[in-house]
């Protein structure tokens, strides 16, 4: 079984906030939270016409918003957007069949404690932002231990499956990629993701490799990252790569998204020094260049 909620080869959206997702849109995002097929969706631009020809507006505002509303200078556009389908009619008759297996057997597990079993891909801090109008509040929740594929039950889930752990678990299992382990957790689904909250019962079947996350480690981390304008599928797979729930108070309606953040500094993917050196590493015949000073 894969989570039909997180795949992207359904539906594409030319919505400007998708531009740097080249129009990538999951199954959840379209049917789920913005219920937006086959009626498509309807939104608003707001412009100030003081604004974008660089001069200050006369109230003082660096935008337009909602305060602007009956304002000379404000000006509303009207934009309805329908996601495009990318399946034909008998694959996407299959793939609501396939969806509706999904939903009742997360139906079944969410909620309730399961046994879990799997082997850690990555292991990243688990971090939750929020935005004021004055300050960005970084919050360090506890980490993700990230699953490529496991067992939830029975069941084999052969997709990505997260579970949060506290800091205090992370100091008595001191958890690295590699691990085989053992537990029962609570499943729940956290905007289209597979999520295990509050593991117990937890057993090590293999040991990992690799140093283990500290607190301090993760602040360093968390100061230094560097905020990634795009959500490339390389970086989301990343070790380096961290998702972060973010609280948007910035405006008179509370906005909630995720932000992709590069731990390692990197700005530009395509300039990826990790990707490269993880993939000198997998080439036959490569040696590690070792200079002797």
């Amino acid at each position: 079984m894969i989570n039909q909620y997180k795949r992207t080869d359904v539906f594409r959206c030319g919505q400007e906030a998708h531009q740097r997702f080249d129009g990538k849109i999951s199954v959840y995002h379209v049917l789920k939270e913005k219920a937006c097929y086959p009626q498509g969706c309807l939104y608003f631009l707001w412009h100030c016409v003081l604004l974008e020809k660089g001069r200050r507006c006369i109230h003082g505002y660096g935008y337009a918003g909602k305060k602007c509303k009956g304002c000379t200078y404000y000006d509303e556009e009207k934009v309805h957007l329908q996601p495009t389908l990318l399946l034909n009619q008998d694959a996407y008759a299959a793939f609501l069949e396939e969806l509706d297996t999904f939903e009742e057997w997360l139906e079944r597990v969410r909620f309730r404690y399961s046994s879990i079993n799997g082997r850690i891909k990555s292991v990243k801090p688990w971090l939750e932002e929020r935005l004021l109008h004055r300050e960005k509040r970084t919050n360090l929740r506890g980490y993700i231990l990230v699953f490529n594929k496991g067992f939830i039950g029975n069941t084999l889930l052969n997709d990505q499956i997260y579970i949060r752990v506290s800091e205090g678990l992370m100091k008595q299992y001191r958890f690295a990629p590699g691990m085989l382990l053992e537990m029962s957790g609570e499943v729940r689904e956290d905007r289209g993701r597979i999520v295990v909250h509050r593991p117990k019962r937890i057993e090590v079947l293999k040991h990992g490799w690799g140093q283990s996350w500290t607190r301090e480690r993760s602040l360093v981390a968390v100061k230094t990252a560097t905020l990634l304008e795009a959500q490339p599928d390389r970086c989301l797979g990343c070790r380096w790569g961290v998702l972060v729930d973010v609280e948007d108070l910035r405006e008179h309606q509370k906005k909630r998204y995720r932000r992709l953040y590069c731990l390692q500094s990197i700005t530009d993917s395509n300039g990826c020094y990790v990707r490269v050196s993880a993939a000198n590493r997998k080439t036959p015949g490569m040696r590690p260049l070792i200079v002797r000073l």
